[in-house]
């Protein structure tokens, strides 16, 4: 009896259930590094804040990808730390010593450049995001609505106009079709014009006229 019952211990679903929890506890702090090191290099990759959501206006997404930045980079960050922090964990995850030492530096080597270039964003971000009105301005052309991006590099380069038809898409987000790049006037200012709008200095001098040509939210 008293070997039965010790029988039927060993195999019980709680003694089955050890080795799981086991592995789940070794590879959660991997997956933990892969999510917080990969997510903001997929999302930066993208090109657009949260992959091109697009919501609201652009002077909006701005905001939100300055705070994105600052998430990202707690992210990247906290991936560092789990991924120094647990390395005798991925050690006994991955059998390989050389393979798990491969996988480390690849992934501390790709966080550190995300931390490195993040942080420059940051302080460029935090320059700019006190004038976010002059870079970022709508208007109101003929029932369309016109976007304007400055980009103005300062004494460091040649400062645009980029200007983009604003289209209304479900769910209050939008999609900006290009219409031209053109020379820098200033704080500039648009008016009515044939077929387009006309381009004003804040000192309401004109500057060029600018043509809808072939755009069109149709």
């Amino acid at each position: 009896m008293l070997g039965t019952t010790q029988l039927e211990q060993n195999h019980s679903p709680s003694n089955k259930q050890v080795p799981q929890r086991t592995f789940a506890a070794l590879i959660t702090p991997l997956l933990a590094v892969l999510l917080l090191v990969t997510v903001p290099l997929v999302e930066s990759l993208h090109g657009g804040v949260l992959w091109g959501l697009n919501y609201h206006s652009p002077k909006f997404m701005s905001q939100v990808g300055d705070a994105l930045a600052l998430v990202k980079l707690i992210a990247l960050c906290a991936g560092v730390y789990l991924l120094f922090t647990q390395h005798g964990t991925f050690r006994l995850l991955v059998k390989s010593k050389w393979l798990s030492i491969a996988l480390s530096s690849v992934l501390a080597i790709v966080a550190l450049i995300q931390i490195a270039i993040g942080l420059i964003g940051v302080l460029i971000d935090a320059t700019l995001g006190t004038n976010r009105d002059y870079f970022h301005k709508e208007f109101e052309i003929e029932n369309n609505t016109i976007y304007v991006f400055t980009a103005d590099p300062g004494a460091m380069g040649t400062a645009y106009h980029y200007f983009y038809l604003k289209c209304p898409l479900p769910l209050y987000r939008y999609e900006l079709k290009f219409i031209e790049k053109a020379n820098w006037v200033g704080d500039v200012e648009l008016k009515d014009s044939d077929d387009g709008f006309d381009v004003f200095n804040q000192r309401d001098e004109f500057g060029y006229r600018v043509s809808f040509g072939e755009v069109g939210c149709g």
